[in-house]
């Protein structure tokens, strides 16, 4: 952040909104930078002194007439600069250059010290009315100390900050620095902020900013938010917050036509800002203008916030400041922050195969699930660190997976080295949600794996194994999994989720078997030969395992006696519906046929699907005799009876 003086702002919204007076790359503030960085690289390339350089600073500030953007850009530049006091001095001596060097180590030598030993000679000789007495005072200290008394004035001021030169200086584009000041300029106006507001996409971005914001001592509370919330009125600490609008988190500023609004509620995380309190001003205010750039990292974010101000005529005014990833100007934390090697971030990556982006584990436990889950190809996606489960109290639980599927989430949080204490809060937790959180659609499926080796005590004992087995005792313990060996069995989530496969295959068949018969029966009335359940299923949404079903037990349905049952006509090969009398005619032009390669292309010729065709030859009555892995060796032969 910057110093509050050089703060820019605008006010909009006829007085009630603020806005910081951004940077855009335009070419009079891309040059100002561009400048301004070549100034540091001079005084680094030459060894100068800050004097020099602040010198031609300010010929630059008047120049571009706008001191508080030409002083901001300075002062973040600073940040990258390492200033230290001279440690060699060139002197000449009877005509002998000789290198002298002062070690900053070296008490003699440090200019606090030579001050000490000028002023104290001083004060034993007397006032130096002259430049002779003057002279004398320094040519005893330098002979005392072993400094070349022509240097000694040089030393004796060396350590002042006009004095200090420029060892070492980062440099860096002037697009980086224009989006680093933007950064720092909302970061400076949130340090007057009463309270923020802010929501980000995706639960691995929750888990990060939620730790900084535990990290740096802030206070916050989590909401649900959808797309059907009204506007509502908040009042706090005597401010009033009327007229809230809900709908610019949700609609205005967050892009939702990506977003599974429904099973991704989005979440406004509320911090309160440090002029809602009376202590640690400072300290708060800095703690909020730190937790900024995390939020700006998620890629799809928005953020509200309520600034102070002291104005004129009112005195102290509240100002609303909105904005999001949509409408920003460009943003970065200090440019040389690698997310990739952020170091708060510790664990594995991994790169998901839908949407390429790097995933980050905490352990290799996860990474070893994960993988397995994956290899078992259930049709449930696997969401590693979803978005966080509101508490009773305001605060959020963010499960190390969730399987999603039917719009249904099951949640697993994997638990390594435990204490008794930790386990005990998770297992809170988990309770709080599945006491607040109402049985249906939405309540919360949650399973906890525990390392059964885990326990981080040394001295466990009869008395902690019983306080042990009470913790576990309030979780069913088909929720509870032990696991060793940095292995969480995956067959307990497998058979799991394949009963509730089962189930909800069952309902949605049974909810949509009269629309999906009667698509049938209207294409088998235009004389269909090949019908695609996958194209029917996708036509209404179902899954192609509850269209089966709906087929292969329509003849037992007695509601669905108006409909012709399909498998009078038809016979199900794969996901296709092949007509009876189409599977005449191959009966025919099989005759003679004993190659499985050549059924296999009477089959394509009349535009029967590959994936049909091993079961459709076996439909029609011929087994498939394999020779070897070569499919061409492989004959059809007739079945008897």
């Amino acid at each position: 952040m910057l110093p509050l003086q050089l703060l820019r702002t605008r006010i909009t919204e006829k007085g009630t909104n603020i806005v910081p007076r951004f940077c855009t790359a335009d070419d009079s503030v891309l040059l100002l930078a561009a400048k301004i960085i070549k100034e540091f690289e001079e005084s680094w390339k030459n060894k100068e002194k800050k004097l020099f350089l602040t010198e031609r600073i300010a010929l630059l500030e008047s120049e571009y007439n706008d001191y508080k953007l030409a002083r901001g850009f300075y002062t973040l530049l600073e940040r990258r600069c390492i200033f230290t006091k001279i440690k060699e001095i060139k002197t000449e001596s009877k005509g002998i250059a000789n290198n002298v060097v002062y070690d900053n180590n070296d008490n003699l030598h440090d200019p606090v010290n030579i001050r000490k030993e000028l002023f104290e000679e001083s004060s034993k000789r007397g006032f130096a009315l002259t430049e002779f007495g003057r002279r004398e005072i320094i040519d005893t200290v330098a002979s005392r100390i072993n400094v070349p008394s022509n240097d000694i004035i040089d030393v004796m001021w060396s350590d002042l900050e006009e004095n200090l030169v420029l060892e070492w200086f980062d440099a860096i584009s002037p697009e980086q620095l224009l989006a680093w000041y933007n950064l720092s300029l909302m970061q400076t106006l949130l340090f007057n902020c009463t309270k923020l507001e802010f929501s980000v996409i995706g639960g691995s971005n929750w888990k990060h900013i939620l730790r900084d914001i535990k990290r740096l001592g802030l206070m916050y509370n989590l909401q649900y938010i959808t797309l059907e919330d009204e506007k509502q009125s908040i009042h706090k600490d005597g401010i009033d917050y009327d007229n809230r609008d809900i709908k610019f988190i949700n609609t205005s500023n967050i892009n939702t036509s990506n977003i599974d609004t429904k099973n991704n509620p989005i979440i406004i995380c509320s911090l309160d800002g440090p002029l809602s309190i009376f202590k640690l001003t400072d300290r708060y205010g800095t703690s909020i203008a730190k937790i900024l750039p995390s939020i700006i990292s998620s890629g799809t974010w928005s953020l509200r916030a309520w600034i102070v101000r002291k104005t004129m005529s009112l005195g102290k005014k509240i100002y609303e400041f909105k904005m999001s990833n949509n409408d920003a100007p460009p943003l970065s934390r200090e440019p040389y922050y690698n997310k990739e090697n952020d170091k708060e971030r510790k664990g594995t990556l991994h790169t998901d195969k839908e949407s390429s982006q790097l995933i980050y584990f905490d352990s290799g436990v996860e990474e070893k699930f994960s993988t397995r889950f994956e290899q078992s190809a259930t049709g449930w996606k696997l969401i590693r660190e979803p978005n966080p489960l509101i508490l009773s109290n305001g605060k959020a639980l963010i499960p190390d997976f969730a399987f999603e599927k039917y719009g249904t989430r099951i949640y697993l949080e994997i638990v390594g080295f435990w204490t008794k204490e930790y386990l005990e809060k998770k297992i809170q937790k988990i309770a709080d949600l599945a006491k607040n959180i109402p049985a249906g659609n939405n309540a919360v499926d949650f399973f906890i794996a525990v390392n059964d080796a885990g326990y981080a005590s040394s001295n466990s004992n009869i008395k902690e194994k019983l306080a042990w087995e009470k913790i576990i005792s309030s979780i069913s313990k088909e929720r509870l999994i032990f696991y060793k060996n940095d292995k969480v069995p995956v067959k307990p989530f497998l058979d799991y989720l394949k009963s509730i496969d089962a189930k909800m295959i069952e309902r949605i068949a049974n909810n949509n078997s009269v629309k999906l018969l009667t698509e049938i029966e209207d294409r088998a009335f235009n004389n269909t030969a090949i019908i695609s359940i996958d194209e029917i299923a996708d036509k209404y949404n179902l899954p192609i395992e509850s269209a089966l079903r709906i087929i292969t037990t329509s003849h037992k349905n007695d509601n669905n006696s108006s409909i012709s049952n399909p498998n009078n006509k038809y016979v199900i090969a794969g996901t296709y519906l092949i007509s009876k009398s189409k599977l005449s005619e191959f009966e025919s032009l099989f005759d003679g046929i004993t190659k499985f390669t050549d059924a296999c292309s009477i089959l394509e010729q009349n535009n029967i699907p590959e994936s049909c065709h091993m079961e459709l030859i076996s439909k029609i009555g011929y087994d498939v005799l394999w020779q070897s892995m070569d499919c061409s060796t492989a004959i059809i032969k007739r079945r008897i009876g």
